[in-house]
């Protein structure tokens, strides 16, 4: 760790804007970025996993909860560099929510670490960075973006094409297309993770379309899909493929100055490595875990300094498909979770702001036992505020 903090700080006191090239020779840069964000959030019930929520824990009786964490402070550092008719920008950046000891001694989590090389109308990508399906995310005080509520999409290592193409004098048509690192559970215990047990990536793909709308606003839609396999043992001794699929819709439209809208929705099975299903990829039986969901965001910059953020998101598992054992055993599916949320974001300085929101939680179980199943809701209140500063 002492490694660590001295190499950032040793970076911190090198970072400059960009450095002079001699004649002939390419321009190059690096800065560096990210913010410091403290935490403070109180629960009315207990919400997994604590400091940030992704569902409600099923326990009858509630019990008040109250966090607070660093965690989420980020550190990046950006290079680039010009020559003749390319530009290569290179990404490094991780926060604190790497797991540890305890939430005061905790580790670095990498984030992003990836280098690019673009030119007038394509780009390489190699490396860690966000999936190409799904691109949005709801702006949430809450480190975790509604994953497990509607949001699907993560970081992961990656190859990726980026082509566009301008149709008219302001429209553009993106398309992006990769092989990621297929990322599974070991629900055999075979000592490698069944993603990597297929022997083959996982496919994404994504076309978009961006447009001006009216004199200050903006559309951009999308429509993305992946398909991966994971390969495991079942109960029964034998070889399974077990296929992890999505189609998903994105849209982003920017009304005027003030109002902003967001959403996305998705349909799929095996998704927990993309945060789908309520984080749950395959049943007892091994079959795969079938789900939809979305969300939606209203955004209202109601003042130079103050963001209002409503939003709302719902990841809903088929428990029609959903199979277990008959031995007498329980077994568990977080059946539906959803959340709406509300949030005011107020530039205190040029880089401090504070941060609160209000969140309603729900999530749905379904518990079975011999074929039969029963179902019970739990819900939570989460109050959390926040303070960032930025670093720049």
């Amino acid at each position: 760790m002492k490694r660590v903090i001295t190499a950032v700080l040793a970076t911190v006191v090198l970072a400059s804007a960009s450095l002079p090239a001699a004649a002939g020779e390419p321009a190059y840069g690096f800065k560096l970025g990210g913010y410091i964000k403290a935490d403070a959030s109180l629960d009315n019930a207990r919400i997994y996993p604590g400091d940030y929520r992704i569902w409600v824990v099923d326990e009858e009786e509630k019990n008040n909860a109250f966090y607070l964490t660093a965690n989420e402070t980020r550190l990046g550092f950006d290079f680039w560099w010009d020559q003749e008719n390319y530009k290569t920008i290179a990404k490094i950046e991780f926060d604190f929510y790497g797991g540890g000891p305890a939430t005061n001694r905790s580790n670095p989590m990498m984030r992003h670490a990836y280098v690019k090389l673009e030119a007038d109308n394509w780009a390489l990508l190699f490396g860690q960075t966000w999936d190409i399906i799904s691109p949005l995310n709801p702006k949430t005080v809450n480190y975790s973006v509604q994953w497990g509520q509607g949001n699907i999409g993560y970081r992961r290592p990656q190859m990726r094409f980026t082509f566009k193409v301008k149709p008219g004098e302001e429209s553009t048509i993106k398309l992006d297309a990769g092989i990621s690192r297929n990322i599974g559970l070991d629900l055999d215990g075979n000592g490698i993770d069944d993603g990597a047990d297929a022997g083959l990536p996982a496919f994404q793909g994504r076309i978009g379309f961006g447009a001006p709308l009216g004199e200050n606003g903006k559309i951009a839609i999308g429509v993305s899909s992946h398909y991966g396999i994971e390969k495991y043992t079942d109960l029964d001794t034998d070889d399974m493929d077990t296929p992890s699929w999505s189609i998903n819709g994105d849209l982003a439209i920017k009304a005027n100055k003030r109002i902003a809208l967001l959403g996305e929705f998705f349909m799929g099975e095996n998704l927990n490595q993309y945060l789908g299903g309520i984080l749950q990829g395959v049943d007892p039986l091994g079959n795969p875990v079938a789900s939809m969901g979305g969300w939606g965001l209203i955004q209202l910059k109601a003042t130079d300094k103050a963001l209002f953020n409503v939003g709302y998101g719902f990841d809903d598992p088929d428990d029609g498909e959903w199979k277990a054992p008959e031995d007498g055993e329980t077994y568990t599916l977080r059946d539906l979770n959803s959340e709406a949320f509300g949030n005011i974001m107020y530039s205190l300085t040029s880089n401090v702001s504070l941060m609160f929101e209000l969140a309603y939680m729900q999530t749905k179980y379904m518990y079975m036992t011999d074929g039969v199943s029963t179902t019970e809701d739990f819900d939570a209140m989460r109050f959390q505020f926040a303070v960032k500063a930025a670093i720049k």
